[in-house]
């Protein structure tokens, strides 16, 4: 079941009402303005498995490599074995280690070699590390196209006309394809989809044919559609219009940046592992910025240089944290989101 991006497609018994338009419990603005709408891509606040998985993958892995090394490789280039530790001179009567090298921790290591282009490349945890820290989807009302960040080997970033976008909402099929890959009881989790079809249906490359997971990912397969109709409706009507709030609350919205551990605990909430785990994986990787030339933010500005004009609340309530807002956009800031107490002590305190 599908919609598009000027009018809804889903069946008329499952219509999405005007009621129905919400946001996902979570967080997953970057940035709501009169100009665009601004999301992150789903699996971000898992990323952590990736970091321990990789740990407990990459580490005995390395030490068979290692070991192949010291014990087959490096005897025959140097004369000396590698004990793991410890160098030590070959001798005829070692042979059997150097057997043991070739006969056992080769077959290892082609092994070890295989365990992690499956971890890596086709389970997609390289996408969690030495790329983007996260995904970027831009909704421009005034250019009418969707402006996406994301890593090379997801597709890299891309432009699409919004009104050639369709919503999966509805993913037939799913859940039986989760119960039969994942243990039973084991729970399923969903995203939000947004389709692109071929420029040409005809052609057999299905040139332009793409997708895009927008949003945090969702516990229910039915939380698909009221984010769904939030964002058409956005597009459609803008900010004040059509249950669309003209400002978003703190609660919707997540840090445009690198978070530090701390900034990421107050947003996700995990235990002390999944926050070293998590940081472990975001260590490697770089922020995504826009090109320029895209132009994509209408002249409005980035929430990461201009957090209170453009919306982006966590990142202003960073920034006034850090002491990175000036007054008067502190003041504004706080005349939008803050206490009328906090709007007075900043307009008297001394810049």
């Amino acid at each position: 079941m599908q919609a598009d991006g000027g009018k809804s497609l889903l069946k008329p018994a499952e219509r999405v009402e005007l009621s129905d338009a919400a946001l996902p419990a979570g967080r997953c603005i970057y940035a709501q303005n009169e100009t665009y709408l601004e999301l992150c891509n789903s699996g971000w606040e898992r990323q952590w498995k990736a970091g321990i998985g990789t740990v407990f993958v990459l580490l005995p892995c390395l030490l068979i490599f290692w070991g192949f090394y010291g014990f087959a490789v490096h005897p025959l280039l140097f004369d000396q074995l590698i004990a793991f530790f410890r160098v030590i001179s070959y001798e005829p009567e070692m042979s059997p280690l150097l057997w043991m090298g070739w006969l056992l921790l080769f077959p290892l290591s082609l092994g070890c070699c295989v365990l992690l282009w499956l971890w890596f490349d086709i389970m997609g945890v390289g996408t969690c590390f030495f790329t983007y820290a996260r995904g970027r989807i831009r909704f421009n009302r005034v250019t009418r196209k969707v402006y996406l960040l994301r890593p090379r080997g997801c597709g890299g970033n891309a432009v699409f006309d919004w009104d050639r976008l369709r919503a999966i909402v509805d993913m037939d099929g799913y859940d039986l394809l989760a119960r039969k890959n994942g243990a039973p009881g084991k729970a399923a989790y969903y995203s939000l989809i947004l389709y692109h079809p071929p420029f040409d249906a005809a052609d057999p490359h299905a040139k332009g044919e793409d997708a895009i997971f927008v949003g945090p990912t969702l516990p229910m397969q039915h939380d698909a559609a009221p984010l769904w109709e939030y964002i058409r409706r956005y597009m459609e009507y803008g900010p004040g219009q059509e249950g669309i709030p003209e400002r978003i609350g703190q609660e919707h919205t997540t840090y445009c940046g690198k978070p530090s551990s701390s900034q990421y605990k107050l947003e996700q909430r995990p235990g002390m592992m999944e926050t070293a785990y998590h940081m472990l994986s975001q260590v490697t990787c770089s922020w995504p910025a826009f090109p320029k030339e895209w132009q994509s933010d209408s002249g409005i500005g980035e929430p990461e240089d201009k957090p209170v004009q453009t919306g982006a609340v966590m990142t202003a309530l960073v920034y006034r944290a850090q002491g990175k807002l000036s007054k008067a956009d502190e003041i504004e800031f706080l005349q939008h989101w803050g206490t009328a107490e906090a709007q007075q002590e900043a307009m008297t305190r001394k810049q």
